[in-house]
């Protein structure tokens, strides 16, 4: 997008968000592996796999990007899995928070641990940036998940270490992003504290 060319280069104040939870209402992965299954009931026959690996999570034999890789493994049994996407979404856009629509700039990118191929389309009917997981709907994951440091790591690669203004998330593992940004604020609901500033912890945090 030209405003976020503009913006970068020229240094004029950038926001970023974190999705799910953050600006989107619910978890964005979560929700749509509920809608195809309702629509698709033998990927019913996948949950135990999601089972075993949440238990082998929790007692912490599996890192967060195989965890993560085999939450989303669901897609593999799904056909036409864009058109599956644009029909999702055309039911769950609804659920994108009031407050950052009155905020919205198109200069603004999110930088989530979701599938490109989910949150991309989302982002893309918002009219905003997107920095996520490249994970394929046919099941292959390129590198790490966006997750933790590597949302640093993906981000500085594609925008040339840019700096960031704000990046706002749910998170408490969005930490390095909230420490690489001028301000990192921490939403709960639709309320929002401001928890970084200039790289160092605020406390208590600041109500905005």
């Amino acid at each position: 997008m030209l405003a976020q060319t503009v913006s970068i280069w020229y240094n004029i104040d950038m926001n970023s968000y974190d999705f799910d939870d953050t600006i989107f209402r619910g978890n964005s992965m979560r929700r749509f592996s509920i809608f195809c299954t309702l629509r698709l009931p033998y990927l019913l026959l996948y949950l135990p796999v999601i089972i075993v690996a949440m238990l082998l999570r929790a007692v912490r034999i599996l890192n967060k990007n195989v965890y993560l890789l085999l939450l989303e493994g669901f897609v593999l049994f799904v056909p036409n899995v864009e058109r599956f996407v644009q029909k999702f979404w055309d039911k769950n856009m609804c659920r994108v928070k009031q407050w950052y629509l009155d905020c919205r700039r198109e200069d603004d990118i999110v930088i989530s641990a979701t599938p490109f191929f989910v949150v991309g389309e989302a982002c893309k009917r918002l009219g905003v940036s997107c920095v996520a997981t490249d994970f394929s709907a046919k099941g292959k994951l390129n590198g790490k998940h966006c997750h933790g440091k590597y949302k640093v790591k993906y981000f500085c690669e594609k925008y040339d270490n840019a700096p960031l203004t704000a990046y706002y998330s749910d998170s408490k593992s969005d930490v390095p992003l909230w420490r690489y940004a001028e301000k990192g604020y921490l939403v709960k609901g639709d309320k929002i504290f401001l928890v970084y500033q200039n790289g160092q912890k605020i406390e208590p945090p600041c109500r905005v």
